[in-house]
This record gives C-alpha cells, sequence and structure tokens, in this order.
C-alpha cells in the first residue's frame, strides 16, 4: 500500500510548497497592506480641518452689487459665471489645503473657524483678474 500524505502529485505543490501555503501567505500579505492603507487613510482624516464659509452672505453681497452696477443682462450674466467658478475655485483651494469645508448655513452649533472673509479677499483677487466691461 502507498501512503499518499508522502506523495504529492505535482499539481499540488509549486517549487516544494504546497499551494494552499502560498495563497494563505498572499493573502496575510494583502490583508497586512489594506490594514497600513487603512490605517494611514484613517490618520490623514483626523489631520483635517473643519472649517465654515458662508456662502449665502458672500453671493447675496455680490448679487446685490450686481444689481445696483447697471450692467447689461449679457455682462452681468458673464459675471455671475466668472464669480461662481471663483468661489468654486477658491473653496476647492482650501479642501486641497487639508481642510473640510461646510456651508455655515448647515452647521447648527459648533466652534468651527469661519474663512468666509478669507474667501471673499481670495475671489475678489480672482475676479480682479477679469476684466470689467463698463471700463
Amino acid at each position: 500500500m502507498k501512503n499518499i500524505l508522502a506523495t504529492s502529485s505535482i499539481s499540488r505543490r509549486f517549487s516544494g510548497l504546497n499551494l494552499t501555503a502560498i495563497a494563505l501567505a498572499l493573502s496575510m500579505l494583502g490583508s497586512t497592506l489594506w490594514g497600513v492603507w487603512a490605517t494611514q487613510a484613517l490618520l490623514d482624516l483626523r489631520k483635517r480641518e473643519v472649517v465654515t464659509v458662508q456662502l449665502s452672505r458672500i453671493m447675496g453681497d455680490f448679487i446685490e452689487a450686481e444689481a445696483r452696477a447697471g450692467r447689461t443682462p449679457e455682462e452681468t450674466k458673464q459675471r455671475v459665471q466668472a464669480y461662481l467658478q471663483a468661489v468654486e475655485a477658491s473653496v476647492q483651494r482650501l479642501a486641497r489645503d487639508g481642510r473640510t469645508v461646510l456651508v455655515a448655513e448647515a452647521v447648527v452649533a459648533g466652534s468651527t473657524p469661519d474663512l468666509t472673509e478669507t474667501v471673499r479677499v481670495d475671489v475678489e483677487r480672482r475676479m480682479g483678474a477679469i476684466p470689467d466691461a463698463r471700463r
């Protein structure tokens, strides 16, 4: 009688190692790498600063100024589109700098820093690069 435990078929072995052991080792390596990545991602989230921006106030002030400016509808439309793009770019810059930006009107309570004036100044700087059609 042949000892079936002492012999193995070539299809079940790879360079003298059992394929089940290789699969288990690869699974453990993958789990370890995923754990390292997940831990790093969670630590990065803890580093993010949460800030608020009062977008309705910024937009309201701009709309009021545009209403008093006496521009043509086409000029007003172009300036509103440019203003919206400037606001979006400014908020995206804050996000790239490691901040989570919340709309202040949606925050019920808390002591998060308000960066409304920072966004307003950045938007005005961006809008300064856009020529005014009335000049």
